[in-house]
């Protein structure tokens, strides 16, 4: 079990690599997740399951944005950055330029409803997703779709990514599009 005094340490060792203390708090979060998820759930395009994921996203975002320096509780600043994350995704997701993209990729819809997050099965069963795509991450994704997976998750725009990788807007979006499809083939084995 993990002992830490507060959440800023839990944090802390989570930046720093400890896997054990970053599941710990992806664990805690999957309630905020659930709520934010079922929120959303019928505002868009998107299936249950992609939001749960971009919620997620959102809270690995948060672990690795979090400020210590503020006065502000890690809590607090977690379920900001999901529902931004989820809600971000759903109004891109709506947009009429992304029409072709979305019409033109099939995404099966996983049924979560009724499921307790407190759960041991379930944490379990999220336990091992999580390793699946770091997993994916680790061995699949190219050096760019790497590179671009990582700035969008500390935050940054695709200007900002484009920029920086000296590559289009439209390369970044591309790399992000087919990190995400890897990501989720893997979820799925």
């Amino acid at each position: 079990m993990l002992h830490y005094r507060d959440d800023n340490e839990l944090v802390a060792a989570a930046v720093a690599g400890d896997e054990q203390a970053m599941s710990g708090l992806i664990k805690s979060l999957m309630p905020c997740v659930e709520v934010q998820v079922s929120k959303f759930s019928n505002l868009g395009a998107l299936t249950r399951h992609d939001l749960i994921q971009e919620g997620l996203l959102g809270a690995v975002r948060a672990v690795f944005s979090f400020n210590t320096d503020k006065d502000v509780l890690f809590k607090t600043y977690a379920e900001v950055c999901i529902t931004n994350s989820i809600a971000d995704a759903v109004r891109n997701q709506t947009r009429k330029k992304h029409t072709p993209l979305n019409s033109y990729v099939p995404i099966d819809e996983v049924e979560l409803s009724g499921v307790n997050p407190h759960d041991p099965e379930r944490v379990v069963f999220m336990a091992e997703e999580m390793e699946q795509i770091k997993a994916c991450i680790d061995n699949e994704l190219t050096d760019l779709e790497y590179g671009v997976l990582m700035r969008h998750i500390a935050g940054d725009s695709y200007d900002e990514i484009a920029l920086d990788l000296n590559v289009s807007i439209k390369s970044v979006d591309n790399a992000l599009a087919r990190a995400r499809k890897k990501i989720k083939a893997a979820r799925n084995v």
